[in-house]
């Protein structure tokens, strides 16, 4: 019979087993769990890529369409259709000298014979001493009547020796607009205008700062489009070419692990459709890099990890903790970032559209509204002038959301008490919601004075309101709090950064649907909506996130689908303590006009807005002078010799602006009342110009013009004030 074992060997061969067995389990738990965030980090790093390319897509894109837009409405111009070229220098240094990227080199114009002038951006001006070949399939596309009013990327093939990185945004110029030597516009093909630009310098601008933020990874971005390709990096590698779309991508955008003879790569790509070419946007990144980062990350804690399973589990535990949360805290950043730069590209397009938009309005607004005025009574011409005038108020009002959300629109930023709204507030919200909602409102005691517009401030909680409603079908609760909220150091929330200061903060809550985070993250967006087609536009939330944004606020949400969706107004406070009680004024715009006798100096350089108000103006007994430029207005009022009653002019204008023309036309007629006029004044007119001057908002009917110039001449300005359009 064998001796029996000892005890402290039978202990011993237990703690071996055991820990053998422990650092098994662990061993085969650490290669799942590597697996698994190998997968993960693939993911996550394509969908990062994804984001950048999709950021860079949208500024590239918008920058190339808004090069096209300045430059068709350029071509617009008699001395550019007739090839006036002493006057030309000073025209393009007011139209392209804004370009602090260095994008733009040339600005190009060749007339039907082939001969080139040139001009840099601030108004030098070349020649070509021979005509150029207009033989090229460019030329011939330029010439066709069919692509009139076309806008085409093409190459520099007028030059013999071309810059091989630039490339020329080109349309045809067709002479419609007379001059003194063609009084009668010939209407036929005058040749070529086309700016230059540098597509390298494009890259370097949208592309490059991937480069730097993301140079860890050895990333290398591509741009590609027509005739030629560019790549960037890793690092601080310059441009150079490639082959055009060697992959062959067809989607729109996505993701993909290519395994060629460049190696193994993570990839992402995004394409849209810009200057008549299709563009492309790509990035790659070694998929060994990602992957071999990891693995030796996830070798030193598998050894870690043993160690402390044996000696410190807790410190172990406290370490994973900390790196998740830096892990945490790095993606937090990067989605804040991805997402203030994907606003801010889709609010400057939103923004730029809408303004072209309101001044095309204001022309179809004013036209249709003279034609009622001059149509018979039984003339069928009215109610299909009736239907354009209500088609143009409908697109004012969409322009009007598009310019709040990007940040554009004028505010009648005042210091008002919120609590006093509650109950004016209360019967416009259980009027658009419905009596299957119940609604509750609460305001703190003391509620501070909050520093903002305070109809857009109702608008807002009206719409969110509206949302809310469209997620309770079946019935629910609404809430709408609000009370002070004071972050001296400020705060750090899911989406945004709180800066130091005290806030009012207003929140409404419901017991809807709530969403997901697919939708949670676009329900900013301009038109996204989950609302079945027909069932508003998608810019209710958009048109909050833009007016809170512009008045110093900040916007966080907090939702799930089943739990309902919480959306929070965080509203600067108004410094000075007493808010004085509200005064109406009286109407800006009286109901009556009589007809007017006075002098009216019209300044705007869009020719169909300017003859408009001069025929409105003119019907009503005004006496017009008119201007198509700040400078050109001021030769006007000194070659006149009487009084000049009152300045109406544009505010947004090439050269000089409307706020500073009216500034210099009152050192030398100071008796000369001013109204400005603007769709898209946000960045030029400032608190200090409205003080004492009305804005008149575009688009405008005649009879909105003539009451807002009667009101103008007749009244002493009042602070701050806004003339709605009609």
């Amino acid at each position: 019979m064998p001796p029996p074992a000892h005890p402290s060997s039978t202990v011993t061969r237990a703690i071996y087993l055991g820990t053998l067995a422990a650092l098994i389990v662990v061993g085969t738990l650490s290669v799942v769990i590597y697996r698994t965030a190998v997968a993960d980090t693939v993911a996550q790093h394509s969908t990062q890529l994804l984001a950048m390319v999709r950021t860079a897509s949208v500024g590239l894109r918008g920058e190339v369409q808004s090069l096209s837009a300045r430059l068709s409405q350029f071509n617009s111009l008699p001395s550019v259709q007739n090839l006036d070229v002493p006057f030309l220098g000073p025209r393009v240094n007011a139209a392209f000298a804004d370009n602090p990227n260095g994008i733009v080199r040339y600005i190009v114009r060749i007339d039907a014979a082939g001969k080139l002038y040139y001009w840099t951006p601030d108004g030098v001006v070349g020649e070509s001493s021979v005509a150029i070949d207009r033989n090229p399939e460019q030329w011939r596309w330029m010439a066709d009547a069919a692509n009139r009013g076309g806008v085409r990327l093409t190459p520099i093939w007028w030059n013999r020796d071309p810059q091989e990185q630039w490339r020329a945004i080109a349309t045809p110029v067709w002479r419609t607009a007379s001059s003194d030597v063609y009084p009668v516009p010939r209407n036929d093909f005058n040749g070529i205008l086309a700016i230059v630009i540098d597509v390298n310098r494009l890259a370097e601008v949208y592309l490059g700062p991937a480069l730097a933020e993301l140079s860890q990874d050895h990333l290398v971005v591509g741009l590609g489009f027509g005739d030629r390709g560019l790549l960037m990096g890793p690092g601080s590698a310059g441009i150079r070419t490639s082959s055009n779309d060697v992959h062959d991508h067809r989607e729109e955008q996505g993701t993909s692990i290519l395994d060629d003879a460049d190696g193994r790569r993570l990839h992402a790509w995004s394409r849209f459709t810009a200057g008549g070419e299709s563009w492309i946007v790509a990035s790659s990144s070694p998929y060994d890099r990602v992957a071999a980062g990891l693995r030796r990350s996830a070798m030193g804690q598998l050894g870690l990890a043993a160690t402390l399973l044996v000696a410190v589990p807790l410190a172990g535990w406290l370490l994973a903790r900390r790196e998740r949360q830096a892990q945490d805290e790095q993606r937090h950043l990067e989605r804040q970032l991805a997402e203030s730069q994907k606003m801010e590209a889709i609010g400057k397009l939103a923004g730029g559209v809408a303004h072209d938009f309101n001044n095309m309005l204001t022309a179809i607004l004013g036209y249709s509204s003279l034609i009622l005025e001059d149509a018979p009574a039984s003339s069928p011409i009215r109610e299909h002038a009736a239907q354009i005038r209500r088609g143009a108020e409908s697109a004012a009002s969409l322009t009007q959301k598009l310019l709040a959300f990007s940040r554009r629109q004028v505010l009648q930023a005042n210091q008002f008490e919120f609590a006093p709204m509650l109950d004016n507030l209360l019967v416009l919200v259980r009027r658009v919601i419905g009596e299957n909602i119940s609604v509750t409102f609460d305001a703190e005691k003391r509620l501070w004075p909050i520093l903002a517009d305070p109809v857009q401030v109702e608008q807002s909680i009206v719409n969110l309101a509206i949302n809310a409603r469209d997620a309770m079908p079946d019935g629910g609760a609404l809430a709408i709090l609000a009370r002070n909220l004071s972050r001296p150091h400020g705060e750090r929330r899911r989406d945004v950064e709180v800066r130091p200061g005290d806030y009012v903060l207003i929140t409404v809550t419901d017991t809807g649907i709530g969403m997901d985070e697919a939708v949670r993250a676009r329900m900013f967006e301009p038109f996204f909506t989950t609302k079945p087609a027909g069932h508003g536009t998608g810019l209710g939330l958009s048109t909050v996130y833009g007016f809170v944004k512009q008045c110093g606020g900040y916007v966080t949400v907090r939702s799930a689908p089943g739990t309902g969706t919480s959306i929070e107004l965080l509203l600067p406070r108004a410094k000075s303590p007493d808010v004085p009680a509200p005064v109406t004024p009286p109407s800006l715009l009286p109901d009556d006009v009589r007809p007017g006798r006075e002098t009216v100096l019209v300044v705007e350089d869009e020719d169909a807005v300017r003859e408009l108000a001069v025929a409105s103006l003119e019907r009503h007994g005004y006496r017009v002078l008119k201007a198509a430029s700040g400078e050109e207005a001021l030769r006007v009022a000194h070659d006149f010799r009487e009084p000049i009653d009152l300045l109406l002019t544009d505010v947004v204008m090439p050269g000089m602006k409307g706020p500073d023309l009216a500034r210099r036309l009152k050192t030398l007629r100071p008796t000369t009342r001013v109204l400005l006029m603007s769709g898209y004044a946000a960045e030029v007119v400032t608190s200090a110009d409205l003080r004492d001057t009305p804005l008149l908002a575009k688009p405008f009917s005649p009879s909105t013009l003539t009451r807002a110039v009667r009101a103008a001449i007749d009244h002493p300005p009042l602070p701050s004030q806004t003339v709605p359009t009609a």
